[in-house]
């Protein structure tokens, strides 16, 4: 079944020449979890849907992403996403089980809390959309 839905990157938690995990909305902000599986001619990865709640659970270090992939909550339910044109998009559904060269090893958790880095910026009161447009790309928090 070929969908074509667009989605957009909210925050990259993993990047190593392309991205390689990272969470993405589509037009309804459904957030999906997206990790990669292949780069040869195209990237290409396996989605799942996921809430806030368990995205918050593996940047924690409360939960592994392997877990994430093996239980979506959504039941068995798994997207294929590529990168074409420059767009990602989710071009069809993926049967259950996963196999194995598309789940993540096991005990691949976010960084913990130390391996946090702390920036503090000023910037103008007038550049104050640059800045949300700045932490929504990039997942940084604002205090």
């Amino acid at each position: 079944m070929t969908r074509n839905i667009p989605i957009r990157i909210e925050r990259i938690l993993d990047f190593y020449d392309v991205p390689q995990l990272f969470i993405a909305r589509d037009a309804f902000e459904t957030l999906y979890l997206c990790l990669l599986y292949t780069d040869e001619q195209e990237c290409r990865y396996t989605a799942i849907r996921i809430s806030g709640k368990r995205i918050e659970e593996f940047l924690s270090g409360k939960t592994d992403l392997r877990e994430l992939f093996l239980s979506p909550e959504t039941g068995a339910e798994y997207f294929d996403v590529a990168l074409t044109n420059n767009e990602y998009q989710i071009t069809s559904s993926v049967p259950a089980p996963l196999s194995e060269d598309r789940l993540p090893e096991k005990g691949y958790t976010a960084c913990t809390p130390e391996e946090n880095e702390n920036v503090i910026v000023k910037i103008p009161v007038s550049d104050r959309y640059l800045l949300k447009e700045i932490v929504r790309k990039f997942g940084w928090a604002c205090m």
